[in-house]
């Protein structure tokens, strides 16, 4: 509940000076309680208004410079392990063999340097999740919390060359995120990030490029952050009636399951857990056999829109190789 704290002193029309805010990375818990439907909408302006004026420097970097954020393509030679480029993908590959392996890397930010407000959550989310991944789903489950920018980027370069085209992926993320409205161009704010400049920041395009180079064919990615429904806007995806599974699993799906559309979200909810984690590990802990992602999306969504103004978005990424007609499948131990 800090962050929203911090943001309900904008909502009284208090705004505090940098030093004063970054004193405020641990405020007192909000004394009016986890906001309903009206209040969680009456803040929304009042939050993106403040969060812009908490960037404003790297924001107008980023409109000098909209690379400003960008990573560059690992050289050869390059180790990728460093964090500081981006593995290039290989062939696409088509195939018959059933799943092999299931891989999770579930990234958590809690603690933010300050002026960056700390958030509650996360690692409780992605700890959870983890466990219901493992126990019902046999995935290999790896947690990794209050991560910086390289240390995000080394955990996807890493699951990129360990992954296979028979594989399952999914990969989740939970922290703070911004929408630069001038492009629509989203951003997720690593622990390390900077007020003052964006280039520890995480662009949605570097995001679609790691994607490309996870070469398996069955990967989703789930974020839990502000404005992420972003990554959902190349192809939207809704709940088919009819499950072609084999189909499914020799072709290339590459879903993006957001925690809201191109708006605020909130990090509050239920049992320590954000509304929208809570929500998602409700369904998959409720989940028979084999689930498509658009039914648990569709799951998830309604039980987070009757409590909260936010709108969980599903949908492909058409630029890292999603097929026509594929999904991602939530399928039980083999």
């Amino acid at each position: 509940m800090k962050s929203k704290f911090w943001f309900c002193l904008l909502l009284l029309g208090i705004w505090l000076p940098p030093a004063a805010q970054a004193q405020m990375v641990r405020p007192p818990a909000f004394i009016g309680g986890i906001p309903g439907k009206a209040q969680f909408q009456a803040i929304q302006l009042q939050r993106h208004q403040a969060r812009t004026l908490l960037y404003r420097e790297a924001l107008e970097e980023l409109r000098r410079n909209p690379a400003a954020a960008d990573v560059p393509e690992c050289r050869p030679g390059q180790d990728p392990k460093q964090g500081q480029c981006l593995v290039q993908p290989g062939p696409a590959a088509a195939g018959t063999s059933p799943l092999r392996r299931r891989f999770a890397v579930l990234v958590g930010n809690n603690r933010y340097a300050a002026p960056i407000p700390s958030l509650d959550t996360p690692i409780a989310d992605v700890t959870r999740i983890a466990e219901v991944l493992r126990q019902r789903f046999g995935y290999e489950a790896r947690i990794v919390s209050d991560a910086g920018k390289a240390r995000i980027i080394e955990a996807l370069n890493d699951i990129a060359a360990e992954a296979r085209p028979e594989d399952s992926v999914l990969l989740f993320y939970a922290g703070h995120g911004y929408l630069l409205d001038d492009v629509k161009m989203g951003y997720w704010i690593p622990v390390d990030a900077s007020v003052k400049t964006a280039r520890g920041w995480i662009s949605n395009q570097d995001i679609a490029k790691l994607l490309a180079a996870i070469p398996a064919r069955q990967l989703i990615l789930i974020s839990d952050s502000c404005y992420s429904g972003s990554l959902t806007r190349e192809q939207k995806v809704s709940q088919g009636k009819e499950l072609d599974v084999d189909r499914i699993l020799r072709q290339r799906s590459v879903l993006v399951l957001s925690s809201g559309d191109d708006e605020p979200v909130s990090d509050e909810g239920k049992e320590g857990h954000s509304i929208f984690a809570w929500n998602l590990i409700k369904t998959l802990q409720a989940t028979g056999g084999l689930t498509p992602g658009a039914k648990v999306w569709s799951t998830v969504r309604t039980g987070v829109s009757e409590e909260y103004p936010q709108q969980p978005q599903y949908g492909a990424v058409v630029s890292a190789g999603h097929a026509e007609g594929g999904d991602f499948l939530f399928l039980p131990p083999q």
